[in-house]
Parts: structure tokens; sequence; C-alpha cells
């Protein structure tokens, strides 16, 4: 009867915890650029369970560790998630409420996108983002940043991801359930100087409302 109350609290704090995610808070653009010419399209994309971002690959200067490992794309996309749960070929129920119930290791799984995003994953959801070049280069030294580097800092390979053409590599932070896959796509955005907040933002959903919301702020400013 103790476990089945704790359990029961457990689910009802995730319950509260999702209902009130994606919920921004009063955000403005700080990445907005001057001019047309200085805007810098990235994707934000809605696997589901799991929000990822889509990166052209002159903006990835200061990775070539990507480029090295997973040779020349037009784009990368970016997923960072828990290790044994992300990696792991058949999901048990141990798996994910470990990573729920406290901070696990993570990893980063970049694929390759040979051709136009929208092309490339034709079923999943995603938005543009326009960004300005510094909005930009302060989104990949955050992405840059989640990476585990070793001691002659070069990236450590994990192995091949779940998707073809794609690879994990071992990452920076624990993942647990107020820091998952869709807090550290929302931290992205809102390091970048996008509105979007990552306090509580667990799902995919609240990630891709709360980047349409900024979207359109974006579309009237530049009107």
């Amino acid at each position: 009867m103790t476990w089945y109350k704790e359990t029961g609290w457990l689910f009802l704090f995730i319950i509260l915890l999702l209902s009130v995610s994606g919920c921004a808070s009063a955000l403005s653009w700080k990445s907005f650029p001057d001019s047309i010419e200085n805007e810098r399209s990235v994707y934000v994309i809605n696997h589901g369970w799991h929000a990822g971002l889509i990166l052209p690959y002159e903006s990835l200067v200061g990775l070539p560790h990507i480029e090295e490992t997973l040779g020349y794309s037009q784009y990368y996309e970016f997923g960072w998630g828990d290790a044994d749960f992300y990696q792991a070929e058949k999901i048990t129920s141990g798996v994910p409420l470990k990573a729920i119930l406290w901070p696990t290791d993570s990893v980063l799984q970049v694929v390759s996108v040979l051709t136009y995003p929208h092309a490339h994953f034709p079923h999943s959801e995603m938005v543009e983002v326009r960004l300005s070049r510094q909005g930009l280069g302060r989104l990949v030294d955050y992405i840059s940043a989640s990476f585990y580097r070793d001691l002659d800092s070069q990236f450590v390979v994990l192995g091949r991801g779940i998707y073809k053409n794609s690879h994990f590599f071992k990452a920076t932070g624990g993942y647990q359930l107020t820091n998952n896959c869709n807090t550290w796509v929302a931290e992205a955005l809102e390091r970048s100087g996008v509105p979007v907040s990552s306090f509580l933002t667990l799902t995919s959903d609240g990630v891709m409302q709360q980047t349409k919301n900024a979207v359109l702020e974006y579309e009237c400013c530049m009107r």
C-alpha cells in the first residue's frame, strides 16, 4: 500500500508538471536580425516524444568532429537525451523509469540530413526559425558545450544512432524529468535569443507551441 501511494504521488507530480509545461514567461526576441540579409534559418523538429534541432552545415565551423564522423551533409540534426533510453534497442519499463527518477548519463544523437529538412523528414512536424548571425552563433555554442570532450578535446563517439547516417556521442549534463530532451531544445532556443522558456518545458508539444508563437511574433515584427 505504501508503494502504491508513493507511486500515485509520483505520477500526480508528473501530470502536474506536464500540465504547466510549455508555458513561456514574458520573453522577447534577443536575436532579431537587423535585416533580411542577416537572417539565418534553423529548424525545430518534432519526432513525437522528443524534439530536435536541425542546423545548416555552414553554421558548424566550430564543430569539425561532426563532419569527420558523419561526412559532409547540407544539414545536421541534433538531439540530446538519456544514454540508456536513447540507445536502447528494446525499451523496458525500467529504462524510462530510471531516467525519470534520478539524473542519468546523457548522449547526443547527430543525424546527417542530406537534403532539405522537410524532404528528409516528410512526416514530421517542423518549424523554421530565423535568427541573426549572433543568435545562430549562441545556438551553436550551446550545442557545442553539450558534447563531452576527452583529455585531447575530442568528441567521444559511442556508436551508430537510431536513424540511417546517424551517430551517438557522449554528452554533458544529467538527464532527468525536469531536464529532458525537450528541455534541452527549449534551452538551446532560449540561449540563442528566441522567446522560448525552458522552465518546465517537458514535452515536444510544449517546445513546438512556444516556437510557433515566437515565429508569429517574428513575422509580425518583420512586416
